[in-house]
């Protein structure tokens, strides 16, 4: 399987409107965990944007990454017998990361993760579904409201994205069967939260028991 950086993606092409949508989540989701969390061990880094705005707005960021040439403070495989210190790091932070190993290795890596975390796992894995979404928003407020619907695609095994070994929605890949693995984990859902705008990412918060 090719790492996303051998893919040759443009900005253009990487830079989408829906990515932005993400980062927007991704850091709504992490400030709402407080000034308590200062300590961020970012798994999956990419192009860095996402590490630069943490760094400016005084997170204490680690990256860890598996592509040498993205210059991460440290290499971590995530489908090797890995071992991080445990409670060094306040959150540990891994979008759209998981389904890029075999399920059974993901699991493995997500228990691994929960022991190492001193108290959260902030993640998005791919929910792939069959959806409807309408917005409605109104001049005189900057709040819009959506009407949305999904059905996950348990009809199919065919991933949005080459690279992936799996999706939640699709057939063996049920969202329960995840959340099974969050359970076995030692974890526990703190709160999860789709955008209707780009409802293909699925964010949640995981807390260690």
């Amino acid at each position: 399987m090719e790492l996303i950086t051998s893919l040759n993606l443009k900005n253009s092409e990487y830079f989408s409107k829906y990515r932005f949508i993400s980062y927007h989540n991704q850091l709504r989701l992490l400030f709402s965990l407080g000034k308590q969390v200062k300590n961020v061990l970012e798994i999956g880094i990419f192009n860095s944007l996402f590490t630069d705005i943490l760094k400016r707005n005084d997170y204490n960021v680690t990256t860890a990454d598996v592509d040498p040439h993205l210059n991460p403070d440290m290499m971590l495989d995530l489908t090797q017998d890995f071992i991080l210190p445990q409670d060094k790091y306040d959150v540990i932070i891994l979008f759209q990361v998981l389904e890029h190993l075999p399920y059974e290795q993901s699991e493995l890596a997500l228990q691994k993760l929960a022991v190492a975390t001193k108290k959260y796992l902030l993640i998005s894995i791919p929910y792939n579904t069959e959806y409807l979404a309408l917005q409605v928003k109104f001049s005189f407020t900057d709040r819009a409201r959506h009407l949305f619907i999904n059905i996950p695609k348990f009809w199919s095994r065919q991933p949005l994205c080459k690279q992936h070994y799996w999706e939640v929605g699709l057939k063996g890949y049920p969202k329960q069967r995840f959340l099974s693995s969050v359970t076995k984990a030692g974890l526990t859902v703190k709160h999860e939260f789709i955008d209707p705008s780009n409802p293909y990412h699925y964010f949640l918060i995981l807390q260690k028991n």
